[in-house]
C-alpha cells in the first residue's frame, strides 16, 4: 500500500522538491526510491537538471537542452536509478550533466562569433562613416563611466546595441597603467565578484556578458588588453583561466573563499568565448601556448579538488581538455630552452599538487611534453622531483604502470640516474617493465650487471639477484675484457658474494 506521501499529485511534488534544498540536496533524498519519483525530478516542468547548470528556464536554448539526444541519454540515467546511489555513480551522473553542458557552451560560443562577426560587419557597411564615429564616441563615453558608478543594465544593453545595432567599435588604451581598459573593466566588474556569494544577480551578470562578447566582436584588438597581476602584465585570458581555475578573485590569496557560482558560471562562458575567439581569428600560436601554460599553473592541488565540489571539478576538467586541443591542433612551434625550463617549473608544482592526472594526460597528448621527457638534460629533474617525497614516489609508481614502454621510462638514463640515487624498488619496477634496459651500456661497456659489481658502493644484492633471475649474460665482456665472475671475485665484493645464492649462479653460467 503506498504512503500518503506517494499519492500527493506530481504538481505538489515539484512543489515540496523546490523546498526541499539545492539540487544536489533534493537528488540526494529522493533519486533512486521509485521509479515515479525518478521521473519528477528530471521532469522539465520542474527544471532541477537546467537550474543545477545555472540555466534559466526561459531563456533562449532551454528547451534545445530538453530536446537534444544527449541530454535525454543523460535524464533516462537518473530515471533508471532503482535504488540510493553511492558517492561515486551520483558524482558520475553529474559529470556526465556538466560535460554536456560545457561542451553545448563552447560549441554554441563558435555560433554567436560567427552570427555576431557577420552581423556586425554588415551594419558597419551600412551606416555612414561618421555615424560610426559619433556612436563610437558615444560608446567610448558609456564605458569609461562604467567605473565611477554602480554599474545598472541600461548603460550595458545600450553598449551591445550600440555595437550590434549601430556598428560601433570600442577603442582604449590596452596598457596596464591605464585607469580603466577593457582588461580592467572585466576584472572589476566580474571578476571581483567571484569572492562574494550571491552579491550579482543572473540577470544582470548575463547582460555584462553580452555586453562583453559584443566589445570583443567589434574590437577583437581589446584582448589583447593589459592589467597588473603583482608585477607582471597579464592579458585578458590569463585572468579569466587564473578566476576559472581558482575559483577566486585574483586579489584574493586565501583559497577558503566562498564561490559565488553565478558569477562562476558567467566566468566560465566569458573563457570559452575568448578562447574560442582566438582559435578561430589568430593566426599566432602564442595565445595558445600561454593558455596552455598559465591554465597549467594554475590548476588546483587535488586536495582543493575535492573541496570545491563536482561541479567546479568537472568545468575545470572540460576546459582542460579543450585548451590542450587547441594547443594541439595548433601545430606550436617546438619549446625554446626557456619555455622548457617553465615547464620545468610547472611540472614541480603539479607535482607537489598530487596530479598526476593532468601529467599523465598532458604527456600522452601533448608531442612537446614527451619530448621534454625524452631529453637527457631534463631526465635527472624530473627524476629528483619524482623522488622528492613518499608521495612523489607513489606518484612515480602510478607513472610507471600507467605508461609502460613510453620512451623515457625506457631510457639508459633513467636507468643509470636511479641506481646513482639508490632508488632500488623503482629500479627494479623499471626493469621489470622493460627488460632489455639490463643490457644497456655505460661508458665503460658494462651492462647493467657488471656496472652494480664494478662502480655501486653499498647493498646491491637484490638488484645483483634480480638481474641474474632475468637471465643477464654472466659471461659478457666490458671494454677492459672483465665479466662478472672477475668482477665479483674482487676484494670489494667479498660481502657481496656472501649474499648471492652461488647455485644460481653457476646454475647459469653452465647453462
Amino acid at each position: 500500500m503506498s504512503s500518503t506521501f506517494e499519492t500527493l499529485p506530481d504538481e505538489i511534488l515539484m512543489l515540496i522538491f523546490q523546498y526541499s534544498g539545492d539540487v544536489h540536496s533534493i537528488f540526494r533524498t529522493f533519486l533512486g526510491l521509485n521509479h515515479r519519483l525518478n521521473q519528477i525530478l528530471i521532469d522539465k516542468r520542474l527544471h532541477l537538471l537546467t537550474d543545477y547548470l545555472c540555466i534559466d528556464p526561459y531563456h533562449i536554448f532551454f528547451n534545445s537542452y530538453y530536446n537534444s539526444t544527449a541530454f535525454n541519454r543523460i535524464s533516462q540515467q537518473f530515471a533508471a536509478v532503482n535504488s540510493p546511489v553511492n558517492d561515486s555513480d551520483f558524482r558520475e551522473y553529474f559529470q556526465s550533466l556538466i560535460s554536456f553542458h560545457v561542451e553545448q557552451q563552447y560549441k554554441r560560443c563558435e555560433d554567436d562569433i560567427h552570427f555576431y562577426t557577420t552581423t556586425f560587419k554588415s551594419i558597419q557597411n551600412s551606416i555612414p562613416n561618421d555615424e560610426q564615429i559619433t556612436n563610437s564616441y558615444e560608446l567610448r563615453q558609456i564605458f569609461h563611466n562604467l567605473i565611477h558608478y554602480p554599474v545598472n543594465l541600461m548603460d550595458m544593453k545600450r553598449i551591445e546595441s550600440l555595437v550590434l545595432e549601430r556598428g560601433a567599435y570600442l577603442e582604449c588604451d590596452g596598457s596596464a597603467q591605464s585607469d580603466f581598459n577593457f582588461c580592467k573593466a572585466i576584472n572589476q566588474l566580474l571578476l571581483s565578484e567571484l569572492s562574494y556569494p550571491n552579491s550579482t544577480n543572473k540577470n544582470l551578470l548575463s547582460v555584462e556578458i553580452q555586453m562583453f562578447k559584443a566589445l570583443i566582436i567589434s574590437n577583437p584588438r581589446l584582448l589583447t588588453n593589459e592589467d597588473f597581476y603583482i608585477y607582471s602584465l597579464c592579458s585578458i585570458s590569463f585572468f579569466l583561466i587564473l578566476s576559472v581555475f581558482q575559483a577566486r578573485y585574483y586579489c584574493y590569496d586565501q583559497l577558503a573563499l566562498p564561490v559565488n557560482m553565478n558569477c562562476y558560471h558567467a566566468i566560465v562562458d566569458l573563457l570559452l568565448f575568448v578562447i574560442q575567439y582566438e582559435r578561430i581569428h589568430s593566426s599566432v600560436s602564442a595565445s595558445v601556448q600561454e593558455n596552455l601554460f598559465d591554465m597549467l599553473y594554475f590548476i588546483p592541488s587535488r586536495e582543493l579538488v575535492n573541496r570545491r565540489g563536482v561541479m567546479i571539478e568537472t568545468i575545470q576538467l572540460e576546459i582542460f581538455k579543450i585548451i590542450v586541443d587547441i594547443y594541439i591542433s595548433a601545430q606550436v612551434p617546438s619549446w625554446s630552452d626557456d619555455l622548457n625550463d617553465r615547464f620545468q617549473s610547472i611540472l614541480k608544482k603539479l607535482m607537489k599538487k598530487e596530479r598526476d592526472d593532468v601529467i599523465l594526460y598532458i604527456y600522452r597528448r601533448i608531442p612537446h611534453v614527451r619530448y621534454f621527457f625524452n631529453q637527457p638534460k631534463y631526465c635527472r629533474a624530473i627524476v629528483n622531483m619524482m623522488t622528492g617525497s613518499q608521495e612523489e614516489r607513489l606518484m612515480f609508481r602510478r607513472f610507471l604502470d600507467e605508461t609502460p614502454g613510453e620512451t623515457w621510462l625506457t631510457s639508459k638514463q633513467l636507468v643509470f640516474i636511479l641506481l646513482q640515487k639508490k632508488e632500488r624498488k623503482l629500479l627494479e619496477k623499471v626493469l621489470r617493465v622493460s627488460r632489455f634496459l639490463m643490457d644497456e651500456l655505460d661508458e665503460d661497456g658494462n651492462h647493467l650487471l657488471l656496472h652494480i659489481c664494478l662502480k655501486v658502493r653499498g647493498c646491491r644484492h637484490q638488484l645483483v639477484e634480480l638481474l641474474i633471475q632475468m637471465k643477464s649474460d654472466l659471461r659478457r665482456k666490458n671494454f677492459n675484457g672483465e665479466d662478472f665472475c672477475d668482477a665479483i671475485k674482487l676484494p670489494k665484493n667479498r660481502k657481496l658474494l656472501e649474499k648471492l645464492d652461488i647455485d644460481c649462479i653457476m646454475s647459469q653460467l653452465y647453462m
